[in-house]
């Protein structure tokens, strides 16, 4: 999963609002691969873009997925991940085509086929993306140091979550008044050796178990919480907004096509392998974030805890830029807090508040975290991935019947899907604890 930026970069003042960008501004794209991608437009080799995509798909989303196959059953979301993921490929390919007939950015693309309002349309969408994933990793922090908590203190200690939830901001309220993030991007590859840490040491525990225990109690298909997987999917995939700017910064473009293929089959090989083997590994025990049904007081896995914990502090800060950027555009206009004081005090209150209410959010959601992310990747995620891009392909290329029929009914399967995984994800909602593992075992 990526984070989707609709802000523009540059080196003199970071991120400028979106509202103000047009068809000469800087490149846009994901967090991380910003200042990369700025320095290397038009030279990025097949081998960088393949790197930059991977880095894209492959974050702490991966940690969902074990419970999401629970909530599949395993056949079932074997196979659904995989229609997904082929689905995804051919929505970034339609993105790419109509970017070689309309010059631009996501909001741009939308702006020129559509005008502004589905302009503001798209950029709702991905602020509420954006929002999304903050609160989900919110939750994710506050349930590991929760966890971790009671590892290192042998159960004495029992602090509720909304204080480890309220304890991150002590980190996120100071980095969201920062306006120049550059040096936030050297976080990245430390994030990346973190994750695949935790992957590999989890297919380690998982392959353990399998093979001196046996696997867990398992279902080939949930009839009853399939759409929770859905959802998820779709969460776990939410890497469109990288597609436009690897192609921009491409030495060869046409490239991209094969490039995009080969990350798709190697996404979705880790996966479904993450994904199937913890499920197969856990059966109906797997938690919420698979990292918790490692062994518990085990140094590793405290260690993995940790690195998960870490990498996320540094790198939510990033996620929450582009919907700061998109909602102060909204509410301040051009008001520069350079040549005003109280504008620029208004803002920082405004960023403060929005890290406060993304905290009470999260609250919300903390015991039900697979329901979270599954309305994120159903709400959040679906417009993005399947309705604009065909829209966008509908208007501007497919001049051939049978395309605009394909196009149609992309955007109506991308509609009902969103409606459907949303309308289960709150109707499933329960008001389940969080799990605590002194009272579990």
């Amino acid at each position: 999963m990526t984070e989707l930026s609709s802000a523009v970069f540059n080196e003199k003042d970071g991120f400028k609002p979106a509202f103000t960008s047009t068809e000469d501004s800087p490149t846009k794209i994901g967090d991380q691969d910003v200042e990369v991608l700025q320095q290397s437009e038009g030279t990025t080799t097949a081998k960088k873009a393949f790197l930059l995509l991977i880095k894209a798909f492959v974050g702490t989303g991966v940690l969902f997925l074990p419970k999401a196959f629970s909530n599949g059953g395993l056949i079932f979301s074997m196979i659904v991940l995989s229609v997904v993921a082929s689905v995804t490929a051919v929505a970034m390919l339609l993105l790419v085509k109509v970017r070689l007939q309309v010059p631009g950015d996501f909001e741009d693309i939308a702006y020129k086929i559509y005008g502004k309002p589905l302009k503001i349309i798209v950029m709702s969408s991905i602020t509420i993306s954006q929002m999304g994933f903050c609160c989900a990793y919110f939750i994710f922090v506050a349930q590991n140091l929760y966890d971790l908590t009671h590892s290192l203190s042998n159960c004495t200690v029992d602090i509720p979550v909304i204080y480890f939830i309220l304890l991150q901001l002590v980190v996120y309220m100071p980095f969201s008044l920062i306006r120049k993030i550059k040096a936030f991007s050297y976080t990245a590859l430390l994030a990346d050796v973190f994750i695949l840490i935790g992957i590999v040491y989890i297919l380690y525990r998982d392959i353990e178990k399998l093979a001196t225990i046996g696997t867990g109690t398992i279902q080939l298909f949930n009839s009853k919480d399939y759409p929770l997987f859905i959802g998820t999917a779709l969460f776990s995939y939410e890497g469109i907004g990288l597609v436009l700017p690897v192609v921009n910064s491409m030495k060869e473009p046409k490239r991209f096509p094969a490039v995009l293929a080969s990350v798709i089959v190697v996404v979705t090989v880790v996966f479904v392998s993450v994904g199937a083997i913890s499920y197969a590994a856990f059966g109906d025990v797997t938690e919420t974030i698979v990292l918790l049904n490692m062994p518990v007081g085990h140094s590793m896995t405290i260690a993995v805890q940790f690195f998960y914990v870490f990498a996320i502090l540094l790198t939510l800060p990033l996620m929450l830029f582009p919907a700061i950027d998109i909602l102060e555009s909204g509410l301040f206009g051009r008001k520069s807090g350079r040549g005003s004081k109280m504008v620029k005090w208004q803002k920082n209150l405004f960023r403060v508040l929005l890290c406060l209410s993304l905290s009470m959010i999260a609250w919300g959601g903390a015991s039900n975290l697979d329901n979270f992310v599954a309305l994120i990747g159903g709400f959040g995620c679906i417009p993005l991935l399947f309705i604009y891009p065909a829209m966008f392909h509908y208007k501007v290329v497919a001049t051939k019947r049978l395309y605009r029929i394909g196009n149609l009914v992309f955007i109506g399967f991308g509609f009902i899907v969103m409606v459907f995984v949303t309308y289960i994800s709150i109707k499933s909602w329960s008001t389940a604890a969080v799990v605590n593992h002194c009272t579990a075992h």
